[in-house]
């Protein structure tokens, strides 16, 4: 039979017990890690030169579990010659540089970015067109981004994305009062690319 003085005793231990094994279990849970990426994507971009333009862009990104920021520079070639009521830039081709900063969430294979680029375009062309703002055309644009990714090995994923933009500061491109190139109020950016976790966990 047991002993009645022991009965506290065992249920006094009984409440006690699990209180440490708790604690310790959330001492010991799993903190978000953090790596870093560098990435290269060829993109294609309509609406930022007065043709459609072609580039490279590299990116660092520091990623979450679920989030990431990245830095990415971008490099642009214009395609084919200048629009029909531009006169002919001849060999020389008009160019741009931006800068992009993105804001990613991240869900399985699928991400979702808002982005915001600063840059300018660049139109080495004949003395007798003109360009309204000098030499250097600012661009400022905000948009969103949409895309995907897909490991194709354990330091090694491809991506796409497609991003939308609103051109908040537009370039101008002018050959006297009738002939002149605006950049398009929307712009569109496709890329294509390879992306190396330093750290994928």
């Amino acid at each position: 039979m047991p002993n009645p003085g022991r009965i506290p005793l065992m249920i006094a231990l009984g409440l006690a017990l699990p209180a440490p094994a708790y604690a310790h279990g959330t001492q010991r849970a799993p903190q978000p890690r953090v790596h870093s990426e560098f990435s290269a994507s060829s993109v294609l971009a309509f609406g930022l030169t007065p043709t459609a333009g072609i580039g490279l862009s590299p990116a660092f990104a520091l990623r979450w579990s679920d989030l990431s920021v990245s830095l990415e520079a971008r490099a642009l070639v214009a395609l084919g010659s200048a629009p029909s009521d531009l006169p002919s830039a001849g060999p020389r081709r008009i160019s741009a540089g931006l800068g992009a900063m993105s804001l990613c969430r991240h869900r399985d294979d699928v991400f979702l970015c808002n982005v915001v680029q600063l840059g300018a375009v660049h139109a080495p062309i004949r003395e007798d067109i003109t360009q309204a703002g000098g030499d250097v055309l600012w661009l400022l644009t905000s948009g969103a981004r949409g895309g995907a990714e897909w490991r194709i090995a354990r330091y090694l994923q491809l991506r796409s994305f497609l991003e939308l933009h609103i051109v908040l500061a537009r370039p101008l491109l002018a050959a006297g009062p009738a002939a002149r190139w605006k950049s398009s109020a929307v712009a569109a950016i496709a890329g294509i690319g390879l992306t190396f976790p330093v750290d994928p966990g």
